[in-house]
């Protein structure tokens, strides 16, 4: 399988304090890779260096590569990396004022791309491929935040996906979502993983079986273990992810 996303020696700080110590990954592509490991671990600092977000911050600073089909992106536009690099946060984060529609093509609009009526299909698209379409379609210059929690996040993961990204990133994209709401989402990365690479945050394991072809472990800023979800879960080879994954800790 092809390797779509890598990362060498990635390391990372807030100032003198570093976060993330010689991460050295390699993302399939059109594969879900889920990131687990204890909050402060550094896993949303390691996938904000993935689309140059890490940087935006005063105190941040890289090191290290990370190679989009083997070209280090540290080299290339930041905004140009957003756009193939996508990106999902925790908490639903639709713009307020902004109608469902206008949330949908938000990023293209910015990048001022494509008629009215190219937007029009794209929001149909993207709107469909989370399964929202259907649930708006007669309502799409209602308010975005007029969602409910569920709803807005998919929006949200349909934003992204309406700038045709490579790689997708989701940062703990359920942890503020009801069990339902959920199991949608769950089930459209699932279906998400035949079109693109996903690279996904949880404190949930049971998501992280349920749902990745492949589990990174992290642990105080290093990458302890990596590898097939089923053999990780089955059969860790390091005590501290075997102790991680059966609840010992975390």
């Amino acid at each position: 399988m092809a390797i779509k996303l890598e990362t060498e020696k990635l390391s990372a700080w807030f100032g003198k304090k570093q976060v993330l110590k010689d991460v050295s990954l390699a993302f399939e592509e059109k594969k879900v890779t889920a990131l687990v490991g204890p909050s402060g671990c550094g896993k949303s600092t390691f996938i904000r260096c993935l689309n140059r977000m890490h940087e935006l911050n005063p105190d941040g600073r890289v090191e290290g590569k990370v190679l989009l089909d083997g070209e280090n992106i540290y080299g290339m536009d930041p905004m140009d990396v957003r756009r193939k690099i996508g990106m999902v946060f925790q908490k639903p984060n639709p713009f307020p004022n902004m109608s469902i529609s206008d949330n949908t093509v938000a990023g293209i609009r910015l990048s001022g791309e494509k008629s009215k009526a190219d937007l029009e299909e794209v929001v149909e698209r993207a709107l469909k491929s989370v399964g929202l379409y259907e649930e708006v379609k007669d309502d799409l210059k209602r308010s975005g935040t007029s969602l409910s929690g569920g709803q807005q996040q998919r929006l949200c993961i349909a934003r992204a996906l309406a700038m045709e990204p490579e790689v997708i990133l989701m940062d703990e994209p359920t942890s503020a979502l009801d069990p339902a709401s959920t199991s949608r989402i769950e089930e459209l990365i699932r279906k998400l993983r035949s079109e693109i690479t996903v690279i996904i945050i949880t404190h949930n394991v049971g998501q992280a079986a349920r749902i990745s072809d492949m589990t990174a472990f992290l642990y105080l800023g290093e990458l302890i273990e990596y590898g097939d979800t089923k053999e990780f879960f089955e059969s860790p080879k390091s005590p501290i992810t075997e102790r991680y994954i059966t609840g010992r800790f975390g």
